[in-house]
């Protein structure tokens, strides 16, 4: 029998149906379908945001050409969960996300996995996830693409920076996980091991400074985090381990670089306490950067990197909050100024300080707005592909920033 277009369709047909007008809704910003959206079955859940920024940098540019203001840096993601089975799980989210060259608005899964439990009783679970995962890196490398979920219009650029993003914030791979609830709290325990995309260039201009001949195979990934979460007293601690390993593919014509491979070995303390008014977080990261074998025209070397930052958080009232942040970032510990061997030039390369003021005002269910102001001194966070001539980059500059965004 020949069913047409108006036939009634299967319980299952409309369901589908729903969750694909909902995604589509929501990607066109239709709010009150959103909110109605978040629902579409028992164990069917959607949900997702939308935020759109103003930058306005002095001299560099920073998340798109910002250098006089621009309205480059936007955000928007969707994200389901399902409840296949008792044991099973499935979750992903698609982001499309525009924040200079290294980020062109092209949709792409965030992550995209199934989660099976081997063991699950009141609140200790083991497990596997497959498919792209999120990397357990500190506090907010898993949350980092969720405007609303992080501490500031950007995460903290001196420990997350984005040279290492394309690689650090999913891979594609497995992850083995562990939860402990008790009267003292929950304790976490994930390895993992993956593939990552480390982008077009970004990593060539972190490595090389410049936009190189060749391209860079997708990074090996392997790392571990232990996590504890105390319980009534506000206090979260995390120690990460993350190392990416990436071999360069010279180019068939023309390229003087030889195929050679960079191994980051990341060590990443983390410690926050949240109180009924005021949140403190603070994390550490230790780097060692190997680089080795791209010839005679590029020398071997081996440079350990600090990186931290400290933020506060006061809640003046529940809908608003003003933040302060001090960074630093250090790319070789034996060359703090950039200045004591030819690695840097300019020698602000090798290094970026930057204090941070802001303010988070919950104007509305599902609303939050956004202002920041980032005084910095140093170019050792921004994007080489957004500022490829590093002589012309002045090393003090501001950053002023407005976000709006949507969350349902």
């Amino acid at each position: 029998m020949n069913v047409g277009v108006f036939s009634p369709a299967s319980p299952d047909l409309r369901v589908k149906r729903r969750f694909v007008f909902a995604m589509l809704a929501c990607s066109f910003g239709a709010g009150s379908s959103c909110l109605n959206a978040a629902e579409i079955t028992e164990n069917l859940v959607v949900h997702g945001f939308l935020s759109q920024a103003y930058i306005d940098t002095s001299n560099n540019n920073f998340f798109g050409r910002s250098d006089g203001g621009s309205f480059d840096f936007r955000e928007l993601g969707i994200n389901g969960y399902w409840q296949a089975h008792e044991n099973l799980n499935l979750a992903a989210q698609v982001i499309s996300r525009n924040a200079g060259r290294e980020s062109d608005s092209d949709p792409r899964f965030d992550y995209a996995l199934a989660d099976l439990h081997f063991y699950s009783d009141t609140g200790n679970r083991s497990g596997i996830r497959v498919g792209r995962i999120k990397v357990p890196l500190g506090l907010l490398n898993q949350t980092r693409d969720a405007p609303s979920a992080r501490p500031g219009i950007f995460v903290p650029a001196s420990v997350y920076f984005d040279q290492f993003r394309n690689a650090l914030v999913s891979t594609d791979g497995y992850t083995l996980y562990t939860t402990l609830s008790q009267s003292w709290g929950d304790l976490s325990l994930e390895l993992y091991q993956g593939t990552s995309d480390p982008g077009d260039r970004e990593m060539e201009y972190f490595v090389f400074k410049q936009d190189a001949p060749g391209r860079f195979d997708d990074a090996s990934m392997q790392g571990l985090q232990l996590r504890y979460d105390a319980l009534g007293s506000g206090i979260r601690l995390a120690l990460s381990y993350s190392r990416p390993s990436l071999d360069y593919q010279p180019a068939a014509v023309g390229d003087p670089l030889h195929g050679g491979d960079v191994i980051s070995d990341m060590l990443l303390y983390s410690a926050q306490y949240n109180g009924e008014k005021i949140s403190l977080t603070a994390e550490f990261l230790l780097m060692i950067n190997n680089v080795k074998n791209f010839g005679p025209l590029y020398n071997d070397f081996r440079a350990k990197g600090e990186s931290y930052y400290v933020q506060a958080d006061y809640r003046y009232r529940p809908d608003l909050t003003f933040s302060v942040r001090y960074g630093e970032q250090i790319v070789n510990d034996k060359d703090r100024d950039g200045d004591k061997s030819i690695t840097f030039n300019p020698d602000h390369v090798g290094f970026a300080h930057t204090v941070m003021l802001g303010v988070r005002w919950d104007f509305a269910p599902d609303w939050i707005l956004r202002g920041e102001f980032h005084h910095t001194n140093g170019t050792a966070w921004l994007s080489g592909s957004d500022n490829p001539n590093l002589l012309s980059n002045s090393r003090r500059w501001d950053t002023l920033a407005v976000q709006l965004v949507y969350s349902f």
